[in-house]
Parts: structure tokens; sequence; C-alpha cells
């Protein structure tokens, strides 16, 4: 994932993702209140949120995502459908 905040482009990687937001490491400090665009990985496919700094823990940075319209709040649901494995199906019924 990466963090543009102002000219500066900080890369991280995201520990747990959530649709309201995330926990990830940053390979530069960030600071809690810090607001830019989030864009976050998964091979090929991405998504971009605006997004801001919740709180910090240790090194740690807890993320809220910024929604402005029903369909940024979709574009994460459906990137979250990519990226988590689907749950195992019961063969009995």
């Amino acid at each position: 994932m990466d963090l543009i905040l102002g000219d500066a482009v900080i890369l991280g990687v995201c520990l747990n993702l959530s649709e309201s937001g995330l926990r990830g490491t940053f390979s530069h400090p960030v600071l809690a209140g810090a607001e830019g665009l989030l864009t976050i990985y998964q091979g090929e496919q991405n998504v971009q949120i605006h997004a801001r700094v919740y709180s910090l823990k240790g090194d740690e940075a807890r993320i809220r995502f910024r929604f402005d319209s029903e369909q940024e709040q979709q574009n994460i649901r459906e990137f979250l459908k990519l990226v988590t494995p689907s749950s195992p199906k019961s063969w009995w019924r």
C-alpha cells in the first residue's frame, strides 16, 4: 500500500483490512490526524480511497477511510471480496 501525504508518497504494509479502515505499518513516520490518498494493492488489483491516520500504537497506524460517495464504499467492499478467501463450503446439507 502507499499513502500520498502532500508531495510525499509513503510506502506501507497492510496488516488488517476492513470496510471502515485498516491497520498497517509505514516506511516513514506518519502523524495521527494526517489525511491523504491511500492505495491498497493486491496483485494487479488496487483500490484508492481518501483516508485519515486515526491513531498510532508503536509502529502501527490505524487508518480510517473517508467515503465521499456510496460508490467508494462499494469499491472497498468489492476489493475486500477479492482479497478475502471465501469460506469453505460445507459438503453436507
